[in-house]
């Protein structure tokens, strides 16, 4: 629910009995991250995912390492809420695809001793085709699972998001293979025609995607994680936080 504050988020997920929430950064900001945890434990809720790190790929070593200190900011902040993961947004790569992906292997292979000090997860989390030179070059859960598989850490794991990965022939069979280091699961459909990369989502249901299929896929395999409605959506976010988040417990509903 873009633009909502934290409290009124915590308001919303008790209210309406969610058992947890996925917080964004910018939600963090300027906030007393102990205090915070404090309020969502008393109200019952857990933090499932806080979003996000990663942007790996950076023209030069003054860049990396300006992106590698807000990554450890990012989780410190998983830290201070007890977060089941921090998902990792790979990055896109800069005219070079191979060197960005290399840089993405390194940059979380460089975090991965940080991020298991402070007890957080790391969950890279593949984008959809279109997003590979806006947003990251990690593209199919495959390749995810390659590239958790190469650091070999019980820390670094996956997060899977319906909208990004339901048109992969090998959906199924690749999440068989994360069942092992899958960490989140997200939900949201895919409503045509698409009028922004970020900012056309459908709640559960109003798509095409077999999102029943999905979740079973994810439960068979073991996941007893919360799963999250994550719909960045220009429709919704002009709706009220109260009528977004209704619109997320009818789609729940009907799946």
């Amino acid at each position: 629910m873009k633009g909502t504050g934290f409290n009124e988020l915590a308001d919303l997920a008790q209210k309406w009995g969610f058992r947890g929430v996925g917080l964004w950064r910018d939600v963090l900001e300027d906030l007393d991250l102990a205090a915070a945890s404090r309020r969502l434990k008393h109200s019952g809720l857990r933090v499932s995912s806080v979003c996000r790190g990663g942007m790996f790929p950076q023209p030069d070593d003054q860049s990396r390492r300006r992106r590698f200190d807000d990554n450890r900011a990012a989780v410190d902040q998983a830290h201070f809420l007890d977060a089941d993961c921090l998902y990792l947004v790979c990055g896109p790569p800069n005219a070079d695809l191979t060197g960005a992906r290399q840089q993405i292997h390194d940059g979380i292979l460089e975090l991965e001793p940080y991020a298991r000090q402070a007890g957080v997860r790391l969950a890279v989390e593949p984008f959809h085709p279109m997003m590979a030179s806006t947003r990251s070059a990690i593209t199919s859960i495959g390749e995810a699972n390659d590239l958790v598989e190469k650091i070999a850490s019980d820390m670094v794991g996956v997060g899977i998001d319906s909208y990004h990965v339901w048109w992969d022939v090998r959906m199924h069979e690749e999440i068989r293979r994360a069942a092992r280091h899958l960490f989140s699961v997200q939900l949201a459909d895919w409503v045509t025609p698409i009028q922004g990369e970020l900012s056309t989502r459908g709640m559960p249901g109003e798509g095409c995607i077999d999102l029943q299929g999905f979740v079973t896929v994810c439960t068979e395999v073991g996941y007893r994680g919360l799963v999250e409605v994550e719909v960045l959506s220009s429709r919704w976010w002009s709706e009220t936080p109260d009528d977004a988040i209704r619109g997320a417990v009818k789609g729940l509903l009907s799946i």
